[in-house]
């Protein structure tokens, strides 16, 4: 059960270990939703982190996102204690967390919903993978307004270990979802 609540976290490692870089041009969502969800056909577990920050740059196209790990509530007490203890180990590595750039040509001032590729670095339980995600920006007025992803995180890419005992109730792969409010950030 560990496993799968540390499986689904990892896809939110779109964050940095210290502040998320900002630039006076940045968007910046300081409460953006995370949720995973860990499927078996014994047991679902899944949590949500009301509290990730992001930040974009329309300019460089860089996108900056990080999520303490003790921010995903989960619906037992137990589940979350056993993610943050024995799987993720918060302690040694608590932020999951994402660098990197959007690869397509978006025109930052013409509105509408655009497919959007990230390509960068992926962090949590100390294990940096390369990663490419796809998602959706949305701009209106000229700024990127929203962002969403889904995706999906395999345990063992970022070492997390799931004891033989439980392995039949922790899925191998978590699926992440994401989804950020952004406003242009404070000078």
């Amino acid at each position: 059960m560990k496993t799968i609540i540390i499986a689904m976290l990892l896809p939110f490692g779109m964050f940095h270990t210290g502040p998320v870089n900002k630039t006076d041009k940045s968007l910046v969502c300081e409460n953006g939703k995370i949720h995973f969800l860990a499927s078996t056909a014994i047991e679902d577990i899944e949590a949500t982190s009301n509290s990730a920050v992001c930040a974009i740059d329309p300019q460089t196209k860089k996108v900056s996102a990080k999520v303490k790990m003790t921010s995903f509530e989960f619906r037992r007490k137990k589940m979350q204690e056993d993610f943050n203890e024995d799987y993720i180990e918060s302690g040694k590595y608590p932020y999951a967390i994402l660098d990197a750039v959007i690869v397509d040509k978006i025109n930052f001032t013409k509105d509408g919903t655009y497919n959007v590729t990230l390509k960068g670095t992926f962090e949590i339980h100390g294990v940096k993978r390369d990663r490419e995600i796809k998602g959706k920006l949305t701009i209106k007025g000229g700024q990127p307004v929203s962002g969403t992803a889904q995706f999906d995180v395999k345990l063992v890419d970022h070492n997390i270990k799931v004891p033989t005992i439980v392995v039949v109730k922790i899925a191998e792969v978590v699926k992440v979802d994401v989804n950020f409010e952004f406003k242009k950030q404070a000078i």
